[in-house]
């Protein structure tokens, strides 16, 4: 998904969310199919790479440009309902869960593409690119106004006109110009050190947790438990962020995100208490950057180009998501402990802080 990140994010600033949406949801579903009647590990692979296709084209470059064009003055908010729709798709689980004991895998996995189809496909068909192309202004505001002011009609809204009727500069980069900028490889770095402890604690939390005599039931509620206080961060933090700096909330975060991974270090089977508060601490602070994130790109880039942004930084974010899982998982071949994994994490999270404070927004482009 990383690694299409870009063409993803290309494309839907060509083409618009709704035929990529569309596109990437019919093949969601295919994927799924495929995996039903897969008799081999390669089949699998391939059947997971189909999926992972479908979802880059469908989810989560696409709808995060749309809201971007839809959304200026409440931007942040608006991500933040998108990521909450991310997270709560976690409680779903028991109930794929229960279709696999009850129909077996083959059968669920039937179940879970045609519903994608069902589902995907109509909302896809909803979507809709930019609100200038259809005379409306972001945020809801009144085109009427806005025309009455720059004598242009309504089927025609610029940029420009939008930026000024929402109170924001019109800065707009292009993927090329954004590269050019300290701003973009500032961001980027620092959310690839947020990722590398974020993706290895997702892959590696009930090996770990089993691993240090904690009861499989607990380890799997903490799985849960992850999801739901993930929640409180990205609801807090994506709502603030229409108020307030969000460099410096996406800072608070990442201290978290440290301190929680410091504490998940010194979980064991005595001291299992140490998994609330890690959750209370860490989830929320792993949570928070989520929406905040694109909501930034956009504030920093302006929205011409940002699918193509998007994918570009994606790539760089996804190397150290990518890295971490495996380190983690040597480390404990190696040593029979992930104690020395969390704990490095958690310094290894350290520099995305002060890379965050250096990231100020770029200057606007001089006009001829």
């Amino acid at each position: 998904m990383g690694a299409l990140g870009p063409l993803a994010g290309f494309l839907v600033d060509r083409v618009g969310p709704r035929k990529l949406a569309l596109c990437g949801w019919s093949v969601v579903g295919l994927g799924f199919l495929l995996m039903s009647r897969i008799d081999s590990l390669w089949a699998f692979y391939g059947s997971f790479l189909v999926i992972a296709m479908g979802f880059s084209f469908g989810s989560f470059v696409v709808l995060n440009t749309a809201v971007a064009h839809w959304f200026i003055k409440k931007r942040s908010r608006a991500l933040t309902l998108i990521y909450v729709g991310f997270g709560v798709s976690g409680i779903l689980v028991p109930l794929v869960a229960l279709s696999i004991s009850q129909f077996g895998w083959r059968e669920t996995l039937i179940i879970v593409g045609i519903t994608l189809w069902a589902i995907g496909i109509p909302l896809s068909l909803l979507m809709r690119h930019k609100p200038e192309q259809y005379g409306y202004l972001p945020d809801g505001d009144n085109p009427a106004t806005a025309n009455e002011a720059t004598h242009v009609p309504n089927r025609h809204l610029s940029s420009e006109i939008v930026q000024q009727n929402s109170g924001h500069s019109a800065i707009e980069f292009t993927a090329k110009e954004a590269l050019k900028t300290r701003a973009f490889w500032l961001l980027s770095f620092a959310f690839f050190f947020q990722h590398i402890g974020t993706s290895a604690v997702m892959v590696h939390i009930v090996p770990y947790l089993e691993s240090v005599k904690v009861p499989t039931e607990i380890a799997a509620t903490a799985v849960t438990g992850m999801t739901l206080c993930s929640l409180i961060g990205r609801l807090g933090f994506g709502f603030l962020g229409d108020f307030t700096n969000k460099r410096y909330l996406v800072i608070i975060a990442l201290t978290l995100q440290a301190i929680g991974l410091f504490i998940f270090s010194f979980i064991g089977m005595d001291r299992a208490w140490l998994i609330v508060p890690f959750l209370l601490i860490y989830a929320p602070g792993y949570g928070g950057p989520i929406p905040l994130r694109p909501a930034l790109q956009a504030d920093y880039f302006g929205t011409r180009s940002f699918g193509t942004i998007m994918g570009l930084m994606s790539i760089i974010s996804m190397m150290g998501g990518l890295a971490s899982p495996v380190v983690a998982g040597w480390i404990f071949d190696t040593m029979g402990s992930y104690r020395l994994a969390w704990q490095l994490f958690a310094l290894v999270t350290l520099p995305a802080i002060p890379l965050m404070l250096m990231a100020k927004p770029p200057r606007a482009k001089q006009e001829p």
